[in-house]
């Protein structure tokens, strides 16, 4: 009896560690985020950030009990400042084309379908708290840009030419999970974002996104 009773007690941990493996969590996120961009030139200057929302779902598949496969979708808004310091350029937008003289300032703001791709590590529940580390690289797509001018005054007209379609990032992020009770949470954390490739087509330069977002959820 007592190698049968091994066996069952064996198969009973193989299948908690298999279900735990292949459990599944999601949540949704409203984050409030300040976004900016970085040169490599002294032709353009950042000068300063913009506000923005990312708003979306998600999706954890733990393949142990606190490591999981995270991903999910959202619609993200973000921007930034950027001061001509070198030379003119010709801002396009659908309702006209204005010349941006050295020293002028443009402000843009675009949304973007982000794909998170990355892992998540947890730590067993402390109280009733359950805190966590993000990593991973995010793809994100062009949906529409806006711009602004004081000197034009163009006011969220719509950005023609030189948004690169997408661009490439990678994320860190910390924060906690205050459990509800059951599976049910409150999401909270920080994230920080940095561009891998260039968000901005301007000559011989490679303008970069960066954002820091306060992250606020729900996980069900």
């Amino acid at each position: 009896m007592k190698p049968f009773a091994l066996i069952i007690v064996s198969a009973l941990i193989l299948e908690s560690q298999l279900t735990n493996a292949q459990s599944y969590s999601f949540g949704v996120f409203v984050d409030p985020q300040l976004s900016w961009v970085n040169s490599d030139t002294k032709r353009y200057d950042p000068n300063g950030p913009v506000t923005g929302l990312n708003i979306g779902f998600t999706a954890d598949k733990f393949f142990a009990k606190r490591y999981a496969f995270a991903s999910g979708l959202s619609i993200n808004t973000i921007g930034g400042n950027v001061r001509f310091m070198q030379s003119a350029y010709t801002l396009k937008t659908i309702d006209g084309e204005y010349i941006i003289d050295v020293g002028d300032n443009i402000k843009f703001k675009s949304q973007y379908l982000t794909l998170p791709i990355g892992f998540k590590f947890r730590t067993n529940q402390i109280g009733y708290i359950t805190y966590f580390a993000n990593v991973g690289i995010s793809g994100n797509v062009r949906i529409r840009s806006y711009v602004w001018n004081t000197t034009y005054d163009v006011s969220r007209e719509t950005f023609k030419t030189d948004m690169e379609w997408g661009f490439a990032s990678y994320y860190i992020g910390v924060g906690g999970e205050y459990s509800l009770g059951g599976e049910s949470a409150i999401l909270f954390g920080i994230l920080w974002s940095d561009g891998l490739t260039r968000i901005i087509e301007l000559p011989n330069s490679s303008i970069t996104s960066q954002s820091l977002s306060l992250k606020i959820g729900i996980v069900f």
